[in-house]
């Protein structure tokens, strides 16, 4: 139990438990097509209630039949026997709902109502410390009030001591409540906007929605996301990739916090079986800085992209066991790779092109309108049945890359930057506008200064 519980963070344990209540939306729903359903999960719930005692999770995700309790749903680890599921789950290893209880206290209480039955399984505290008997009884219930519309219900009692410290005051558990929910909306985002509600403490937690810039007009070249989208096997991919918003321009990288706020809605998601895994990834894991691909840099704030791998065996998807992470041993993520390098490459080169004329790049960017994800991955999944040629065949899968613009005189353009002294700018601003407070951004005073200096540099041409 030390060993499994130690690899794996407190909240990345709590979502293991509603990654059980999704499983059991889509084993509900399994003649439904997740993919092409957009309220998918509507009507369905998990709420959180967290104390410095207890942990108490409740879903109405179906319940957990008899014979899955018996044979899988508490033993340590899976058999072969439960491979032939055949549904798009996220769980794979068979360890997720016992981590995340032995994670967070040492006994509970699991109560289950499904097909009409409500079941207990009570987890004793010092289970452990028997080496004959590992066996929980399983109690039938009467009360036929609980869990009316069919759920699971997971109380966890005598608190980890490191866990209780976490939780032991009103402000820690405020913070930990609030990081549980930027953990949750990360994860869940998809989720969240096909219907799911979650609670946190009696907090409805919302979803964080991404969408990329679209100009309709195509008739000439347009702000247009790159897309692709192949089957290997029994493994679907979907990618999108493109501006979320303009470039920004040498004042807003001199902003440092409105950076900071950009910066963090930038970069790749990866998703699997609907669940992200990785959240505006901004690493060599996602292609940034290989391959011709520059490294993240606050200049490409505004370039986002998605991957969604989907498949009926979670096993063959590219996810570590925490699900918080990609499994680079993947022969389809080390393909899937090539293709969001592809397409990032095609972005930072669009920013690179049109430094220093963002003005001019505006007349771009304002055309294109905001669209979801969820709109331009159902675009990329119907790739193969369109007609309209915006869709290439390439290496058994789907391509389409933007036309998009370029300056006008487009040539090569470099980067010139570097850092003084506060007080040495202002010496420099008070010399160009004998105003030591004039509001230029130092990028601004840098520039003024290289006009200058070129300016003399083509005054003495020819002497």
């Amino acid at each position: 139990v030390g060993m499994l519980t130690r690899d794996i963070e407190l909240s990345d344990a709590i979502l293991d438990l509603l990654d059980n209540c999704l499983d059991g939306v889509i084993r509900q729903k399994r003649e439904v097509d997740r993919n092409s359903t957009k309220n998918y999960y509507e009507g369905f719930f998990s709420h959180i209630s967290i104390t410095k005692d207890s942990f108490i999770i409740e879903d109405n995700c179906g319940g957990i039949p008899k014979e899955v309790a018996e044979k899988y749903a508490f033993r340590m680890g899976r058999s072969a026997a439960e491979d032939e599921e055949n549904l798009p789950t996220v769980g794979i290893y068979g360890i997720g709902m016992k981590r995340a209880i032995f994670k967070i206290g040492k006994s509970a209480v699991v109560t289950t109502r499904n097909a009409g039955k409500i079941y207990q399984v009570t987890i004793p505290l010092n289970w452990a410390q028997n080496e004959q008997d590992w066996d929980f009884p399983i109690t039938d219930i009467d009360d036929m009030n609980q869990l009316r519309a069919g759920g699971t219900r997971i109380e966890i009692s005598n608190i980890n001591s490191s866990i209780a410290d976490t939780w032991g005051s009103d402000d820690k558990l405020d913070k930990f409540k609030n990081d549980l929910i930027r953990s949750i909306q990360q994860s869940y985002s998809l989720i969240l906007q096909k219907g799911f509600t979650i609670e946190v403490n009696g907090e409805s937690v919302s979803p964080l929605p991404i969408s990329l810039l679209v100009d309709d007009d195509t008739s000439s070249a347009a702000i247009q996301p790159f897309l692709y989208q192949q089957t290997f096997k029994d493994v679907h991919v979907s990618l999108a990739v493109g501006l979320y918003a303009p470039p920004p321009s040498p004042e807003d990288i001199d902003d440092e916090n409105n950076l900071r706020r950009s910066s963090s809605d930038a970069g790749w998601t990866v998703v699997c079986n609907d669940r992200v895994i990785l959240y505006n990834d901004k690493s060599h894991l996602t292609g940034w800085g290989e391959a011709g691909v520059p490294q993240y840099h606050t200049q490409f704030i505004g370039i986002r992209g998605i991957v969604i791998f989907e498949s009926t065996n979670p096993k063959n998807l590219p996810m570590t066991t925490t699900k918080r992470g990609i499994d680079t041993s993947s022969e389809v993520y080390a393909v899937v790779k090539d293709r969001m390098r592809q397409g990032l490459k095609m972005f930072t080169d669009y920013t690179n092109r049109w430094k220093g004329r963002n003005d001019l790049e505006r007349d771009y960017s304002r055309a294109a309108k905001s669209v979801s994800i969820h709109a331009l991955i159902s675009e990329v999944n119907s790739a193969e049945k369109n007609e309209s040629g915006k869709f290439r065949k390439s290496k058994g899968g789907y391509i389409s890359k933007p036309n998009l613009p370029s300056p006008p005189n487009d040539k090569a353009y470099r980067t010139i930057s570097f850092s003084k002294g506060i007080e040495e700018i202002k010496d420099v601003i008070e010399y160009l506008y004998n105003d030591r407070e004039h509001p230029i951004t130092p990028s601004k005073v840098g520039e003024k200064c290289f006009d200058i200096v070129y300016a003399q540099s083509h005054s003495k041409e020819g002497e």
